[in-house]
């Protein structure tokens, strides 16, 4: 009887001892906390609004968005903005527009060939006109 009852027993414990973890959790991220410096949003009655913020890290975001009227495609919102960041290849800085010719980024680390390939499939889209039924 005690000879079962200590096989039972050391069967728990090495139970045990391979059911605990191995290793502790590991962080997600491995990286130092950034703090926002500042911040600010402004949303207002027109549904105009703007916001920014700056980080701890130089990053920063700046944008305003504003109404415009109504079209045929119902009411749409005319965006203005920036932001920017330090990347390994040096610091990075675009602007954009978005409206009814849609997202338009400028910036000096943006390719050319990019900017022109946006360009012409806006052009091909208002070539072309809508089809509603386009997808069933």
């Amino acid at each position: 009887m005690f000879s079962i009852k200590v096989a039972v027993f050391a069967t728990v414990a090495v139970c045990c001892v391979f059911a605990a973890p191995q290793f502790g959790p590991q962080p997600i991220y491995n990286r130092a906390f950034v703090p926002i410096v500042s911040q600010h949003y402004d949303l207002n009655p027109d549904q105009s609004y703007s916001f920014a913020y700056r980080s701890g890290d130089g990053s920063a975001r700046d944008e305003v968005g504003v109404p415009r009227a109504a079209g045929p495609e119902g009411p749409a919102v005319t965006v203005q903005g920036s932001y920017s960041y330090a990347s390994p290849q040096g610091p990075i800085q675009v602007s954009y527009v978005a409206d009814e010719n849609g997202y338009q980024p400028t910036g000096n680390n943006i390719h050319p060939a990019i900017i022109k390939a946006v360009a012409q499939q806006v052009a091909q889209a208002r070539a072309q006109p809508y089809n509603q039924n386009y997808y069933g």
